[in-house]
Parts: C-alpha cells; structure tokens; sequence
C-alpha cells in the first residue's frame, strides 16, 4: 500500500508537465486550476479512447484539471482495495460495473446527488442503471463503456475456406473442422491474464442453461457441481480434445498473441469484447471492419433459450475519502455527457452508455453491435464481474488450471465447488 501511494505522488509532477494540448492554453489556466487525480486500468491495448475523453474535459473547464494515472488491470484489482482505505485516494477511480462495485460500496460516495443534478435518468436506460449503477438503493457507478464479447473472425480465412458466421453449436462445430482440416487453429485463446478464458464458461453456459440458473450459480445458491456445469466442462474439453484451440494458451496473452494469431491469418477467430475493433483497427493493424475482420454471436446451444448477450461495462466511481469530491462530481457529470462518451467510444471500440449519442455516430459493425445487443433477453456481466471477487479468483484459476489439465475437469469443478462454498459463506468476504 506504501509503494503505491509513492507511485501516486510521484507521478503527480510528470502529469503536471503541459501536454501538448496543455500548451495551447493560456498560462493562468495551467496554474490556476485545481487537480482532479484519477487512477484507470484503460493500459496498453486497452487504453484506446481515455486520454481523449479526459482532454474534452480539460479544454472546457477552467476550475479543474483531470489528472490520469493508469495501472494494468490486475494490479489495479489489488491496488484499489488499498488506496480506498487509505487516508489520501485519488478523486477517482475507473471500476468494474456488477459484484466488483458492489463488494466496496463502503467506501464509495453514493453519486444520488450527480444523478439529480444532471438529469441522468434521460442519459442512461433504467435497466442499465439497475444493472450497473444501483447498489442497496444509491448510484454509486457511472456508466462509460460498454462491450459485448463475440468471435471475431479473419475475413480472408472464412472467405477462402467457402465460410460463413455459424448460428447454432453444429454449425460452429463444422466450421472449426473445415478450418482444422486446412491447417488452421480454429480458435486463438490467449489465457496468460486468466480472464480471457471466462468468456468460455460463462458463454457456453448462458447458451446451455437458464439465465436464471447462472444468477443463482454466481450468488452461491447454486453449486458448480451441479450437472449443467459439468457439461460446459464436458464440451469445452471436447473442442480441446479436437484441437481446434492453440495450444499452450495459458501461456499466450489475448492481444499479442491470440489476437495477432488471427491477424497473421494463423488462427480463424478469437472470442473477444468489442474493444477488438480498436485494436484490429488501430495504426498497428490498419484492418477495416466487414473488409479484414467480422463478428458473429456465440452460437446458439438450445434454440429455446432467450438470448443473454455478455461482456462488461467500465463505470466511474469516487472515493468516500476523496480530497476534491467537488471536482469529482463536476467531472462525472461532464463525463456522462455525449461529447466525452463518444471520445471514450471512438477510440476504445465501445458503445456509449449514454442514450443521447445517436446511432449515426457508430461504424457499421457497432451499430450492429448495438442491434444485437438490444435484440436480447438479457444483458449478463463477465463471470468475474458477477460473482463476488473472492468466489471469482477462485473460479479463474480453475479454468486456467482446466486449459492446462482438461481431462481432470470431474476433480477440478469439484474443488472448485467445494472452495465456492466456503468463501461463499465467509462472513468477511469481499
């Protein structure tokens, strides 16, 4: 906890260096505005789109500054609950919309008054409030992205193999065997950060059983060794005993090594969030969408199953203990707005929370996106945004363990069971 408020305060006079956007602006309002800190996880292949929403904000205030410091994903996970129990956190913070909110609403300002303030029951849709900012009768979460995890595909392989995108689980399956008889790895699975591999589980369980039989699985009143579980596991090993995965996917990262695997043409496709189409369509890449690359929904499993779309929505929250809640608050509700969230939108491949962006703002494959996503039954959160964390990592590193060990899943979903339960009824569990 030390290292990391140093980090913090050491960072401070880098970020106060003008940017090259800063230096445009008149020498009083460098000097004179008071500094909001904020502390994000958008790094590396994930950090498309959060300079340039927090730049919207700084041209246009002239009390505040938004101050970013980022950390990757999983030292935030650790970080966070640290630096919230600290005496000095930042102002604000990014964070997980689902059971990650929900485990630290204890040291989070509720946001009712931003909410009145506002008016941002017209911005956002009730559900997606409900779902993302409401936790034991307050807003605490600001929504400003939203992904949805699909397979996205390389054009030029489906093309050349006479391919189209599958919609039940036998044309999936035919599929994969044209690409594996090609030479091909079907899939790319880069599970090195183990959260990539969730999006299996969770999937081919949303598409198997009820949606109402995966909310009581992650609040506990359902067991993993139940029998629907162990068929996810039974067909997830099935498509591993085929070979149409990589192999030594533990050990491959999602963006430089699966992602990469599809665009060199190595692998057919990759289960992903929509933040896949910054990256295919960065400066790096330079593919074009419904040209170079596609996406299809994972296929269906049971027909008579309401369709759940899944991913995550990244959200705002503010320190109970913040210094500067007054800049915080000015920030939010600048932030929820249309000008920033299509910033955050156009360069990390998200759709914009916000209800007022129009439809013509998005690419054609987001306005697709958005379609599928309103065509749904059910918008569920990533499995290690809807269980409690404890329960989560416990579950991430049993699927690591089952990409590395898929024939011992019997053994492994039963200590997983077993762990879910007692963590489950710890008394002071996150």
């Amino acid at each position: 906890m030390y290292f990391l408020r140093w980090f913090l305060l050491g960072l401070l006079p880098l970020l106060a260096l003008p940017s090259c956007q800063r230096a445009t602006e008149p020498a009083q309002l460098r000097t004179a505005r008071t500094a909001i800190l904020f502390l994000h996880y958008f790094t590396d292949s994930l950090s498309g789109g959060i300079d340039d929403m927090a730049r919207t904000f700084n041209q246009q205030n002239t009390r505040y500054e938004l101050k970013s410091v980022s950390l990757d994903h999983e030292a935030f996970k650790t970080s966070i609950q640290d630096t919230l129990k600290s005496d000095n956190p930042p102002d604000l913070y990014s964070y997980w919309a689902g059971a990650r909110t929900a485990a630290i609403t204890d040291e989070l300002e509720p946001l009712d008054d931003v909410w009145q303030q506002a008016h941002l029951d017209a911005s956002f849709a009730p559900s997606l409030v409900r779902a993302a900012s409401q936790y034991h009768g307050h807003k605490y979460l600001l929504p400003l992205t939203q992904h949805e995890v699909v397979f996205f595909y390389n054009k030029k392989v489906f093309d050349a193999l006479g391919l189209k995108p599958p919609g039940t689980w036998a044309q999936f399956l035919e599929v994969c065997a044209v690409i594996k008889a090609a030479g091909l790895t079907p899939i790319a699975l880069g599970a090195k950060d183990r959260w990539p591999a969730q999006f299996w589980f969770d999937l081919l369980l949303l598409r198997s059983a009820p949606y109402a039989f995966r909310q009581r699985l992650m609040s506990g009143t359902a067991s993993y060794d139940d029998p629907r579980v162990k068929a996810v596991f039974k067909r997830w090993a099935a498509l591993l005993e085929l070979g149409y995965f990589n192999t030594h996917a533990n050990d491959l990262s999602w963006d430089k090594g699966a992602n990469e695997m599809v665009f060199r043409g190595e692998a057919a496709m990759t289960l992903m969030g929509t933040w896949n189409i910054s990256y295919f369509s960065n400066a790096d890449h330079h593919w074009v969408a419904g040209r170079d690359f596609d996406f299809f929904a994972f296929p269906s499993l049971r027909e008579e199953l309401p369709k759940v779309i899944l991913g995550p929505i990244d959200g705002l929250v503010i320190p109970k203990k913040a210094s500067n809640k007054a800049g915080a608050k000015q920030a939010l509700v600048y932030l929820a707005g249309v000008q920033a969230q299509q910033a955050m939108s156009r360069g990390s491949g998200a759709l914009a929370p916000n209800l007022q962006v129009p439809l013509g703002f998005y690419s054609d494959i987001e306005q697709r996106i958005a379609a599928d996503i309103r065509h749904s039954a059910f918008f569920a959160f990533n499995y290690d945004l809807a269980t409690p964390p404890a329960v989560a990592e416990r579950g991430l590193d049993a699927f690591s363990e089952f990409l590395a060990f898929p024939k011992a899943y019997p053994e492994i979903i039963d200590k997983l069971a077993r762990d879910a339960r007692e963590r489950f009824r710890a008394p002071d569990r996150p």
